[in-house]
């Protein structure tokens, strides 16, 4: 429903007051509209921004378009400037704004409304405002059409803007500037932690490069299923930036590998010497999560643990953290790492036990599972822990498990305090 009622609305800081967002424009307009693929090119063209590179914030560039010279300096009516407002007009992500950032050169834009403020001072508080609750809710409000809800120029041009003074909205912007900014780098620092631990887990567990080396180095015979890695690991030796792993961590890796009997499991059916063939029970032991009616929930410290993913929290727990859940029931595949203590949801299977495993080796591995093909439900997809215990796998030495431990602990020890201060705004 549409505020429009100033009465409705906040009230607001002695020096503030609620006017339409035209009052701070100098022009409120629209994106290219009609034909536009004939006019793409590559790279060497004007950026073309679309509906789908504006997202909350934050303007997406990893899957943009290009469009010829020739059809920016014709298109005039949607070139776009550095601090214009961009608001997403229709679609499952109508009102979706950001701020056109600096740096990115020309630009045109195709079915969006972009507000060009007089002073770009308010730019950025515009932008986070419009990105609010509050600012989201006054935006869609304004919406025009039956069949498909529509943001037009004009109905954009009359939505309610909470105006402070022009150096406290230039303050604000800001400081909610630098607060995004740094979010969006603990993001990528976490995504790139996250992506060293995957490549970590796949060198030793899946591709087991550390016995690879140590049998090339003792001239140990390998497999023939083994050639085509041999061959891989050479020339990665021959890599300038090639570093060995320190004595200490290799000499907990056997030199020599042996046959399982079993082809699926390790490279060909070759695995690690000594490293057993057992079942992901000798591994680990999954249990069902806990019943806890949504009625029964109250907010807390702890995060309440779902098929896919957190999903809320609570004021007890059930396990001490560290830990991992994965689905059990509704969505499968999708398995989570919880660094505190936490509730696991009846949704859910997490690990009760850590047999030859622990928490951070255990993660990895069964996101290595194809764990949606262990589906045993007709109507709602669920997972029989039963089922996954009998997987077939081999048992690592438990120091190697333990090692892998010492070094991603301290990885996820930082994902964690990156994704708290996110949580908390920085």
């Amino acid at each position: 429903m549409q505020v429009s009622q100033s009465e409705q609305l906040p009230k607001l800081p002695a020096g503030w007051k609620w006017i339409a967002l035209e009052e701070l424009c100098e022009r409120v307009s629209v994106g290219h509209v009609g034909e536009t693929s004939s006019h793409f090119t590559d790279s060497d063209g004007i950026k073309f921004l679309r509906s789908q590179n504006v997202r909350p914030g934050r303007v997406e560039l990893h899957d943009i378009k290009h469009v010829s010279k020739s059809f920016h300096l014709k298109s005039k009516k949607s070139q776009l400037q550095q601090g214009d407002i961009l608001v997403v007009r229709v679609g499952h992500n109508r009102g979706d704004c950001a701020v056109l950032p600096r740096g990115l050169g020309d630009v045109n834009c195709a079915n969006i409304v972009f507000a060009r403020l007089k002073d770009t001072k308010f730019s950025d508080y515009v932008g986070y405002f419009l990105n609010t609750k509050l600012g989201r809710s006054l935006l869609l409000a304004v919406s025009t059409g039956s069949a498909q809800a529509v943001l037009n120029t004009k109905s954009v041009a009359k939505v309610l803007i909470p105006k402070p003074p022009v150096e406290e909205a230039k303050i604000i912007g800001d400081w909610l500037k630098i607060i995004d900014d740094k979010i969006v780098l603990n993001q990528q620092t976490n995504k790139t932690l996250e992506q060293m631990a995957q490549v970590l887990f796949k060198s030793w567990f899946v591709d087991f490069n550390p016995v690879m080396d140590n049998a090339l180095a003792a001239g140990n015979p390998i497999p023939g299923e083994l050639t085509h890695r041999v061959e891989v690991r050479k020339k990665a030796h021959a890599l300038p930036d090639f570093q060995p792993l320190p004595e200490h961590i290799r000499n907990l890796f056997p030199s020599e590998f042996e046959q399982t009997g079993e082809p699926t499991v390790g490279i060909g059916g070759c695995t690690p010497k000594d490293w057993t063939l057992g079942e992901l029970s000798d591994l680990m032991v999954l249990q069902r999560g806990f019943d806890l009616p949504k009625h029964s929930r109250t907010d807390g410290e702890f995060p309440l643990m779902a098929a896919s993913g957190q999903d809320g929290t609570h004021n007890q727990s059930k396990v001490a953290g560290p830990g991992v859940v994965t689905g059990r029931s509704g969505k499968l595949g999708v398995t989570t790492f919880v660094n505190e203590d936490f509730w696991p949801l009846n949704t859910t299977l997490w690990i009760k036990e850590y047999k030859a495993s622990n928490p951070y080796h255990a993660f990895f591995f069964l996101q290595s599972l194809p764990l949606e093909e262990f589906n045993s439900g007709s109507a709602v997809p669920t997972l029989n822990r039963n089922h996954i215990h009998n997987y077939k796998c081999y048992i690592p030495s438990i120091n190697v498990t333990e090692a892998f431990k010492e070094i991603i602990s301290k990885y996820f020890t930082k994902l964690s305090e990156n994704s708290k201060q996110n949580t908390r705004g920085c």
